[in-house]
């Protein structure tokens, strides 16, 4: 009997053999790479490389006992799994906001132990994170994280600390004038009217463009300024719903008002 039960055990181990996991790696575009736009330090790099990215990239790495099954198809979900929660190859097409998650989630999980797996680290002893290469990468990932919520704070309209920014003549003329356009009361069932608003307030947009003097900082928030109120007078140009037109002309007129906020 016992023979019997060896022999089915044989068999099966055999038999599972013929079930093959797929090997090949996704395509690896460099210019998305994780390590390839962040540049950092060799360090970091080599940390990254060795520990994360067999299970996190698509240039995983199959050593020879993932071609025996079942321990093969056991590797092959880590790789999957990993893959799918993190996949540093495929950097460039997350969002801002998901890349920040991701960043936090490493660092909570290399400061908390449970990055690189241990099951992981069994058969990848370079893989064991020192408590100095822990601190190496958290470190290197919290200042990646501030630099680009320093990158975004940049792109977002503000103050100069807690100035206003200063603007050409000219500028500020225009902004004034298209309040003067916008605010034009609009008689019931004239939505062409709308449209005309929208058509002379994209023309003075241009025409603020164009004789825009401004650099630096400032010349960068005044686009912050206008990038919004070009989409809201294209949409008013091409307007067709009478209540929806009226809707967007207290908008624009709203957000016109509040280039005092920030500009003089």
């Amino acid at each position: 009997m016992k023979k019997k039960i060896l022999y089915v055990i044989v068999a099966i181990i055999v038999i599972i053999q013929f079930f093959r996991i797929d090997k090949t790696n996704p395509e690896v575009i460099a210019e998305n790479d994780f390590v390839t736009i962040t540049n950092p330090p060799e360090e970091v790099t080599t940390i990254l490389k060795t520990a994360c990215y067999d299970c996190h990239s698509n240039e995983s790495k199959y050593p020879w006992y993932t071609n025996v099954a079942p321990i093969s198809w056991w590797v092959k979900h880590h790789i999957d799994e990993g893959r799918e929660e993190l996949n540093f190859s495929n950097w460039k097409t997350f969002k801002a906001k998901k890349k920040d998650h991701k960043l936090e989630e490493l660092i909570e999980e290399v400061e908390e132990g449970e990055m690189p797996l241990d099951e992981y680290t069994w058969t990848h002893a370079d893989a064991q994170l020192t408590e100095e290469q822990k601190h190496v990468l958290v470190n290197w990932v919290k200042e990646l994280r501030a630099a680009a919520k320093k990158k975004k704070e940049k792109k977002t309209l503000h103050l100069n600390n807690g100035e206003k920014w200063s603007a050409n003549a000219e500028t500020t003329n225009g902004i004034n004038e298209m309040i003067e356009i916008i605010a034009i009361d609009v008689d019931e069932g004239r939505v062409s009217l709308y449209s005309a608003m929208g058509q002379k307030l994209n023309l003075k947009i241009k025409t603020i463009f164009d004789q825009c003097t401004m650099t630096g900082e400032a010349h960068e928030q005044l686009h912050l300024f206008l990038i919004p109120l070009v989409k809201q007078c294209r949409d008013l140009e091409d307007i067709e719903d009478e209540d929806d037109a009226a809707i967007l002309q207290k908008d624009i007129l709203k957000y016109l008002n509040n280039y005092n906020n920030y500009f003089e």
